[in-house]
């Protein structure tokens, strides 16, 4: 899938007191409606990391492989056809041999460091199928990589499987774990309006109110901290 550039004015939470609330939405669809870019903020950072290797003995030459078909099937993915992505193609061939799948590369090299990018690739391919439940083993292959990035990716969408399961609690501490993987203040306030958003699920609003307010800490006035204020009000929680 295409990364697509995110604009907080699309998606404006107001108070549900708000007279404008009846033209704005539900102000909780906003993460049912805008989950998968959890992942893929990741996941635009992974693309590059597919030709790292790790030369030892047998662990080498699975390595290499591993590399040189992810290579081969990243086109599918970058440009959405996941079925593709996901299975291969055997119309299509190099030197003899048909383009494998990243779910194949996942399950044969799942043990090196590639097998676990084309895993936390495949669970993402589920997640954004609407087959999150198959995701999950992936993403928990993903979570050993060596990578912090690819852990990140793998922790988050380990959290979004479990929101989907209406798991908040559980959801709302991933989100919260995947906040601390980074150092950016975009990323890291995206993970932490998760949490807020799930813990308010959850009925747990003093550690909502905890997110929303750490989101106001790192920036007052970045992408969401209207967000977080518009938590604040929701659970009753005074401004300061």
């Amino acid at each position: 899938m295409k990364n697509k550039d995110y604009n907080l004015e699309d998606e404006n939470i107001i108070s549900p007191d708000s007279d404008e609330s009846e033209n704005q939405g539900n102000p909780l669809d906003f993460i049912q409606k805008n989950r998968n870019i959890i992942i893929i903020v990741s996941l635009v950072i992974i693309i590059g990391i597919a030709a790292i290797m790790y030369f030892n003995n047998k662990s080498e030459s699975d390595s290499q492989r591993a590399s040189v078909l992810i290579t081969r099937v990243m086109e599918y993915y970058e440009s959405g056809d996941y079925e593709k992505a996901l299975n291969g193609d055997p119309e299509r061939t190099y030197m003899g041999e048909q383009v494998k799948g990243l779910k194949y590369i996942a399950d044969e090299f799942g043990s090196t460091e590639q097998g676990k990018i084309a895993s936390l690739y495949t669970a993402n391919i589920y997640v954004n199928t609407s087959k999150h439940k198959e995701a999950v083993k992936y993403f928990e292959n993903a979570q050993k990589a060596s990578s912090d990035v690819v852990v990140m990716g793998a922790v988050a969408g380990l959290a979004s499987c479990y929101e989907l399961d209406n798991k908040y609690s559980e959801a709302a501490k991933m989100y919260l774990d995947a906040s601390k993987m980074t150092e950016e203040d975009n990323i890291k306030t995206r993970y932490l309006f998760y949490s807020g958003l799930c813990y308010e699920k959850s009925g747990d609003k003093k550690e909502a109110e905890n997110q929303y307010r750490e989101i106001l800490k790192i920036s007052e006035f970045g992408e969401f901290s209207p967000l977080a204020k518009s938590g604040l009000i929701r659970i009753g929680t005074i401004i300061e």
